[in-house]
């Protein structure tokens, strides 16, 4: 993916040196911009897909579909039904519990991972996968310094590792049984189906299908694998068979076990 950094137009004198930062971080070259020059403009003259842009906020990524910073979305309400006692589907299929270790080989946004951080506890270990790197590094950014009126997700959001790679690279690298699930949600991985405020997100999404040869090898790394999906059909296909989610909810959790 070509993509550089580049400072925002509105903030502190130190943002050309964050850009900098940046770009130098991620391998990437920096933009100088003066303040006739517009984003759109910037992106096209050096024929970029996206622009990671310093802003007094945080990085913000740039595409020709608008702009995208971060936020942990429906995590929020999701943490706040935990603390009432409600039950999450996806903890369950996941079997979550204090001082499990979950492998999120799809992070996104994190989510997921936010909720799963927030119910392993300090005991336990959350790690998610991005292979995109303007997206790894916009929510690496966020998950460190984010901060909501929930304390319980701040402190969750921190004790989540990242690493930016593809999940059929990594899980190859790990030992047998490294963590007790790896989780999935490939529809993260179909930009088209994005909603309008997600849209931004399509320039930047790493888009590859879940096959078989990567579910088998995290079935070697954990003894359980979820996959969320919206078509049972898909499930089927990859030969997984076990199903967990509401009788009404449009998303379903498919089990692998060994």
């Amino acid at each position: 993916m070509n993509f550089a950094t580049v400072r925002g137009l509105n903030g502190g004198s130190d943002l050309p040196t964050k850009a900098k930062k940046w770009a130098e971080l991620l391998g990437v070259p920096y933009i100088e911009r003066d303040g006739n020059s517009s984003l759109q403009f910037i992106m096209q003259s050096y024929n970029l897909d996206c622009l990671i842009v310093a802003t007094k906020n945080g990085p913000q990524i740039f595409s020709e579909e608008g702009k995208l910073f971060y936020h942990p979305g429906m995590a929020v309400l999701r943490l706040q039904k935990l603390l009432r006692g409600e039950r999450d589907n996806f903890v369950e299929a996941c079997e979550l519990q204090a001082g499990s270790r979950i492998l999120d080989a799809t992070l996104g946004f994190a989510s997921d991972a936010a909720i799963a951080s927030y119910v392993v506890g300090p005991e336990g270990c959350v790690q998610g996968l991005e292979a995109s790197k303007p997206l790894w590094f916009l929510v690496k950014e966020g998950l460190h310094n984010y901060v909501g009126e929930e304390i319980e997700l701040n402190e969750a959001l921190r004790r989540i590792k990242t690493v930016c790679t593809e999940a059929k690279v990594y899980l190859k690298t790990l030992e047998t049984d490294s963590f007790d699930v790896v989780y999935f949600d490939p529809m993260f991985r179909y930009p088209v189906n994005l909603s309008s405020n997600m849209k931004p997100l399509r320039p930047v999404a790493y888009v590859e299908p879940l096959d078989n040869a990567v579910l088998s090898e995290a079935m070697r790394v954990a003894p359980l694998v979820v996959v969320k999906e919206r078509t049972p059909r898909v499930l089927r296909e990859l030969g997984i068979n076990e199903l967990y989610g509401s009788k009404y909810s449009k998303v379903k959790y498919g089990i692998l076990r060994r």
